[in-house]
């Protein structure tokens, strides 16, 4: 018999599978064909199928990528993208060795070659559904080890997977679900008490595949990995010791490849972009909260009382908390040195979606103890983020925009309420920022509104016994 606790954490995973299951035909229908990074996925898993290589050349020439576009020309009916390059460019590396390489991390084109072989785009986007699902299980875990109740950590959980940041990119061929699946995992796994051998294998297996996903997140498997380390030196265990062979194997495997491919031990920097100097990192670490088009909080709302309840994270699960911000910090500061740190053509809060998932923990920790008007407040942010994400679904290229300033998704909205809720946001990104004076002043603002809320919710709460029986009744 499956007991109450396993049910409900079942019952989340099968409502979040169904509802991603429902929005494929609305996505495989305005998303197509594939693109931003997508395809070039796509071509690096084509690649390893076809010629058992790396070197994408002869796919371009041949245009293999035809076996994922439309017809030319677009039937009568045609409902995808208005616009797209028949001739696809690729997405090279920034490399001396002769060929054609891709820039992007080779993990995600690892996990759908074989499924795209079997079932095309189709296929492609069931495994990273698959590591949606999952996710969706890991939120529920880490909101119930933080003291949430099962229904709380249900909601969260539910509330989370289905709305931005996280479900657009559930249905896309995109390293940032998998990614948050490992880091969530390596978490809990990091945190608890006690872990078994095959524990600690798959919790090395998961730092040491991720920057395989993304060399981004190296800085997050350092952290992982040396806190391992420390566990192995306090407890002297086998067992521990066997999560470092897999993190060995992707670490000096990935080392292995950069020199190979670029002659030295580190990805080229302007495979992406390269990075900012100090001005423009704190730009960007703003941008990613608060830019009009691709900012968190202006898509998700409700993820200010996530912020905002991390004491309660840290009341609740101080280690698992303190291993988080250790990984996360240095990953934070990364994606916002980016020059592109909004993550170009893609929904919005590419970069934030794999830390987004940790959120669970203090949102759980922080529900359980909440009062009526913190929950309803709560709830109302939430609604208003859902909002977004359904006009999102309703035409999903809405979730994509050109760096000009304008919210696709507040402005059909505000439309619909005959208000002009996009005039009133504010652009980070360098192509239509807005004044230097109205950034700060935006950034300031936010800042004291974090700031007050983590005040509200960190010292007005219902005493532990009254809040066990309020979760019970609400």
């Amino acid at each position: 018999m499956i007991d109450r606790g396993h049910g409900t954490l079942i019952a989340v995973m099968a409502l979040v599978a169904l509802f991603y299951m429902a929005l494929l035909p609305v996505v495989f229908r305005h998303l197509n064909p594939v693109t931003g990074d997508e395809p070039f996925y796509i071509m690096t898993a084509q690649s390893m199928l076809l010629d058992r290589d790396l070197d994408e050349t002869n796919n371009y020439a041949n245009r293999d990528y035809e076996a994922f576009y439309p017809d030319d020309p677009l039937p009568a009916n045609w409902q995808g993208w208005p616009a797209f390059p028949r001739t696809l460019p690729p997405h090279p590396a920034t490399t001396e060795r002769p060929g054609l390489y891709t820039k992007h991390g080779l993990g995600l084109s690892l996990l759908i070659a074989a499924p795209y072989e079997l079932a095309g785009r189709l296929g492609a986007v069931l495994v990273v559904m698959l590591f949606a699902v999952l996710l969706a299980g890991q939120m529920f875990m880490l909101a119930r080890e933080a003291g949430a109740t099962g229904e709380v950590a249900a909601l969260v959980a539910l509330g989370l997977a289905i709305a931005m940041p996280i479900a657009p990119y559930a249905t896309l061929i995109f390293p940032e679900i998998p990614a948050a699946l490992l880091i969530v995992y390596a978490v809990r796994r990091l945190s608890a008490k006690n872990n078994n051998h095959w524990q600690w294998i798959a919790t090395g297996a998961a730092v040491g595949f991720l920057p395989w996903l993304h060399q981004r997140f190296a800085v997050v498997s350092v952290v992982f990995a040396i806190a391992i380390l420390l566990e192995l030196w306090r407890k002297r265990s086998f067992q521990v010791a066997s999560a470092l062979v897999p993190i060995a194997a992707g670490g000096f495997s990935l080392l292995a490849y950069n020199q190979w491919l670029y002659g030295q031990l580190t990805q080229n920097v302007e495979d992406h972009a390269g990075f900012s100097g100090l001005t423009g990192t704190v730009n960007g670490a703003a941008g990613l909260l608060l830019d009009a088009q691709w900012g968190l909080l202006i898509t998700a709302p409700v993820l200010i009382f996530g912020i905002a309840a991390l004491p309660h994270g840290f009341r609740a699960n101080r280690r698992g908390a303190s291993l988080a911000i250790a990984a996360i910090a240095p990953y934070l500061i990364v994606v916002s040195a980016y020059k592109v740190w909004w993550g170009e053509w893609g929904p919005p809060a590419r970069y934030l979606v794999p830390v987004v998932p940790l959120l669970a923990g203090p949102l759980g920790a922080w529900i359980s103890r909440a009062t009526r008007s913190q929950k309803l407040t709560a709830a109302g942010l939430w609604a208003f983020g859902t909002a977004l994400t359904v006009v999102g679904y309703a035409q999903p290229q809405r979730f994509y925009h050109h760096p000009n300033g304008l919210n696709k998704l507040y402005a059909t909205l505000g439309d619909a309420a005959g208000m002009d809720l996009a005039g009133k946001l504010v652009a980070f990104q360098p192509y239509a920022a807005d004044t230097f004076t109205t950034r700060v002043w935006w950034t300031t603002s936010m800042l004291l509104l974090l700031i007050t809320t983590a005040y509200w919710i960190n010292t007005h709460e219902q005493p532990p016994e009254q809040a066990r029986e309020a979760t019970r009744t609400d």
